[in-house]
């Protein structure tokens, strides 16, 4: 599917409604050749601009679930340090362990509840446009702390009202295959939207 085909697909009225779809969990995902990460950041910007003009007044809302990641640890404390701080204070001498915290951490109701907040408060400041989808994207980024199956597992029971479309920068084969080279995890439900 291209990026024109994909415009297509979110701009059909039909398709907005996030209770219609082939399975009960509203996630689609678009993959992508990591090569072109760049070009589909800005394709990205572009659908939502175009997806927010009056001939389908939607307002989407973009996430980097990398940047979000970040965010969250930044204004979450460890004793006199945020998160953040304590991680970048001891990563030169204990990376072992900074990095079991973060897998800990990226799955933590705490982050999950944190970006359902934004989620909900977009979804509640956008009128009198509606909201139809949450781009997800930053995935290539936050890897290998964040893994796209692990995270859809742990995310479902948030997702109500809109549907997801994660952006990611790989392959499905029996497993998701993040920039077509690493073996990522096993295929979750989300339904995929051709590769592009």
């Amino acid at each position: 599917m291209t990026i024109t085909e994909l415009y297509n697909q979110l701009a059909d009225k039909d398709f907005q409604d996030y209770q219609t779809g082939d399975l009960f969990f509203p996630a689609y995902m678009y993959m992508y050749d990591a090569a072109k990460e760049y070009e589909i950041d800005k394709e990205i910007l572009d659908i939502k601009n175009r997806l927010h003009r009056p001939n389908n007044y939607l307002d989407v809302l973009v996430l980097d679930i990398f940047e979000e990641f970040v965010a969250f640890l930044k204004q979450e404390h460890f004793g006199k340090h945020t998160k953040f701080d304590f991680y970048m204070q001891h990563e030169p001498t204990k990376p072992d362990a900074v990095s079991d915290s973060l897998f800990r951490d990226a799955y933590d109701k705490r982050f999950l509840d944190y970006l359902d907040v934004i989620i909900k408060s977009h979804l509640k400041e956008a009128k009198p446009y509606e909201v139809a989808y949450v781009f997800l994207k930053g995935f290539g980024n936050a890897y290998p702390y964040l893994r796209t199956s692990r995270f859809f597992n742990n995310f479902e029971k948030y997702i109500k009202g809109y549907k997801l479309i994660m952006f990611y920068p790989g392959e499905a084969k029996t497993y998701y295959s993040l920039f077509g080279l690493l073996k990522d995890e096993n295929l979750y439900r989300a339904i995929k939207l051709i590769n592009a």
